[in-house]
């Protein structure tokens, strides 16, 4: 599954790498990474885990998707999921872990 944010959330990408994800449906606010912002990114609904773990080892300067950035992006992935920030592919239902 391609994975999509969801559009009630918006990202405010700080000068040091990290994002502030807001709700403004639950006026909610929560700080990610830089690494958790660069996944967040390439959760742009053409993007699955496996391509968006590319991407991040690509930012990260390493040609080999190793297991554990694929482990850290697919968690990630997974924390996104439960906390309501993706979408499934109808743009408005949370996506399924």
């Amino acid at each position: 599954m391609n994975l999509r944010r969801n559009p009630e959330i918006e990202t405010k990408l700080l000068p040091d790498g990290h994002a502030v994800l807001f709700s403004k449906q639950s006026n909610w606010a929560h700080t990610i990474t830089p690494l958790a912002a660069v996944a967040w990114e390439f959760c742009d609904g053409s993007h699955t885990t496996s391509e968006i773990s590319k991407q991040v080892a690509k930012i990260a300067d390493t040609n080999d998707v190793s297991a554990d950035i694929e482990s850290v992006v697919t968690e990630l992935i997974q924390q996104f999921i439960e906390s309501g920030l993706l979408c499934g592919d109808d743009s408005r239902t949370p996506a399924s872990p």
